[in-house]
């Protein structure tokens, strides 16, 4: 069976209906109450409908709409709005990428990597529960000071879910092992989403960058690239590695270690 075909089966695609809805995100599912009552009328009839689209090569992903939301900092979080079928779609690529990504990055699951960690299919939630992982995270915290960790350098990677170009992603996505089918499908429908409108006019720009920011799926396709961040920063012996999400931590024991690690 193709990744084309994983992508649409019924099975991957009630799964990925049924993640939406097990989604902890509530401030992303508010802004779907309605969306997501009218669906489930019908639920199994539009995934079936989705199925056939795909698999004839018939189904286009809409455009999306933004709203801005405040953050605690004073800027503001853009958050793309999905219609119902193209957050289906979505999870569904996504399924079908964690089930490839898993055995490459599993081994930094509660180590080096702690957010997005992927659950599994017979799981009700997509991702492991962050709460876990968070204090898992603050233990190894306290565990490399212990050892005499003491310097660290904490630094997030700007904009980082708006940066990530496509071409970059298409790269790593095809050496996790998804194929070209898969890939050009996924690469149209971010093409759509992550597109933006003047406002004098109503023409789309299409930018070729970035991935859209709410949809539970987008943190898992982040981390096919981050993944090759996670590869830099483990290596070495003096240093250590960890990530929550974006945010990045390195220790060493002296200022000296930690700045050449910085510098690499």
């Amino acid at each position: 069976m193709s990744n084309l075909e994983k992508i649409f089966d019924l099975k991957n695609l009630r799964r990925a209906y049924r993640w939406i809805l097990s989604d902890t995100n509530n401030e992303y599912k508010a802004l779907f109450r309605d969306s997501y009552a009218a669906f489930a009328i019908a639920s199994d009839t539009a995934i079936k409908q989705l199925a056939a689209n795909g698999l004839s090569l018939r189904f286009v992903p809409s455009h999306a709409s933004k709203v801005m939301v405040p953050k605690p900092s004073g800027t503001l979080r853009p958050l793309t709005l999905l219609n119902t079928d193209d957050q289906i779609i979505y999870q569904a690529c996504v399924n079908v990428i964690s089930d490839l990504l898993k055995p490459k990055t599993k081994h930094r699951y509660g180590r080096r990597v702690f957010a997005h960690l992927y659950a599994g299919k017979s799981s009700p939630f997509f991702y492991m529960k962050w709460q876990n992982s968070y204090r898992l995270m603050s233990r190894v915290v306290r565990d490399l000071h212990a050892k005499g960790f003491v310097w660290v350098a904490t630094f997030d990677l700007t904009a980082f879910y708006d940066s990530i170009d496509h071409h970059v992603l298409g790269h790593f996505l095809k050496n996790v092992g998804l194929d070209e089918d898969a890939i050009e499908l996924l690469m149209q429908c971010l093409r759509q989403w992550t597109s933006s409108t003047w406002s004098i006019g109503p023409e789309n720009i299409y930018h070729g960058h970035g991935i859209p920011q709410g949809p539970l799926s987008s943190g898992m396709l982040s981390e096919v690239v981050l993944q090759h961040i996670d590869k830099a920063g483990e290596r070495g012996t003096r240093t250590r590695y960890i990530r929550y999400v974006d945010d990045i931590k390195i220790f060493a024991k002296t200022e000296d270690e930690l700045r050449r690690k910085l510098v690499q």
